[in-house]
């Protein structure tokens, strides 16, 4: 499990993923390495007034590659007003975001299954969701679905929380 130290509300379990995109042109990150994805957005968020630059935990590019950004441990600054407590990861669009579609309309394959790997190896992820649900933007192209993206659980799972065995 992972914490965010926070000056209002103590110690907070990180339980969600909010998943956001970059909201780029088509073709605008087509050839550069995720190091470089993550310089340009860093660029981005600084020159917005960023504290810490880059506000994401990570970014996921569209042949599935991650890379790291904020530790898990640290606040992100992605989400106005649901940033502690949550991670926030950022998908890079295959072309320009115009609509809420599905996620296939945006994203790859590999960027779903690299995705849903690194979601299902952060310990206390109860919940999923996109940048949409907490604000009136397109960001990150589809409605998200916890279901969609957290390990299904196991039938010794759903007893101990409560649920019905089936």
């Amino acid at each position: 499990m992972h914490y965010h130290q926070s000056v209002h509300r103590g110690r907070v379990a990180v339980t969600e993923v909010i998943l956001h995109c970059a909201a780029i042109q088509t073709g605008q990150f087509d050839g550069m390495s995720p190091w470089q994805v993550f310089s340009c957005v860093n660029r981005w968020h600084t020159e917005r007034g960023f504290k810490h630059g880059f506000g994401y935990h990570g970014l996921f590019m569209p042949n599935g590659a991650y890379f790291p950004g904020r530790p898990w441990d640290m606040i992100g600054a992605q989400t106005i007003g649901h940033n502690v407590g949550t991670i926030g990861l950022l998908l890079i669009e295959s072309q320009k975001i115009d609509r809420v579609g599905e996620f296939s309309d945006w994203f790859t394959v590999a960027q779903e299954r690299s995705l849903k790997a690194k979601i299902g190896s952060v310990p206390g992820i109860n919940k999923v969701s996109g940048h949409n649900d907490y604000a009136p933007k397109l960001c990150p192209g589809f409605k998200v679905k916890s279901a969609d993206w957290l390990p299904a659980k196991s039938p010794l799972d759903r007893l101990l929380s409560g649920a019905v065995a089936s």
